[in-house]
């Protein structure tokens, strides 16, 4: 009897696992959960200093959102969103506490781990999550202001806009 109820406890926890959840308020594709590991990873990714305007200021979250929801093809959300919650799952089990809990020198110190050659399926995925939230933080318009990011697509009737000088 009590096996049974130690399955059924396990097969719940792998169903809470494996369901991704509805979007929370104000998000297309993530959830509440998803967007604090975005801006954890977006602050250990773009610290103070670097940039104008530094990671994990709340920013981050609703480019990646609008990236899934938007630009990337429907099915790269879900395999995204499993790495978050192996993140913050992984964290969680190594550390004790979820990802986005962390201090900036601890999370710097996971991504560490998962950026490492060993498992490369590990390192692919982190990889993959940092394409997509670096592709999104250089997206913010505040971020493209203070590099001084110009589009050059030339527009029918318009001139050419002169180019930067460096």
């Amino acid at each position: 009897m009590l096996l049974a109820g130690v399955a059924v406890a396990v097969a719940g926890a792998a169903g809470a696992t494996l369901h991704l959840g509805a979007p929370g308020e104000g998000f297309r594709v993530l959830t509440a959960r998803e967007a604090r590991v975005v801006e954890a990873l977006a602050r250990v990714l773009f610290p103070p200093g670097h940039f104008p305007v530094a990671g994990g200021d709340g920013g981050t979250a609703p480019q990646v959102d609008l990236l899934l929801a938007e630009i990337f093809p429907a099915q790269v959300a879900p395999p995204f969103r499993y790495v978050l919650r192996a993140i913050q799952i992984g964290t969680l089990v190594s550390r004790g506490q979820d990802f986005s809990a962390l201090s900036p020198q601890e999370a710097a110190e996971v991504v560490a781990v998962w950026a490492g050659d060993d498992p490369l399926p590990r390192r692919l995925a982190s990889d993959s999550v940092k394409l997509i939230v670096g592709t999104a933080f250089l997206r913010r318009p505040e971020v493209k202001a203070a590099i001084g990011f110009r589009a050059e697509c030339l527009v029918p009737g318009l001139a050419p806009a002169p180019p930067i000088e460096l």
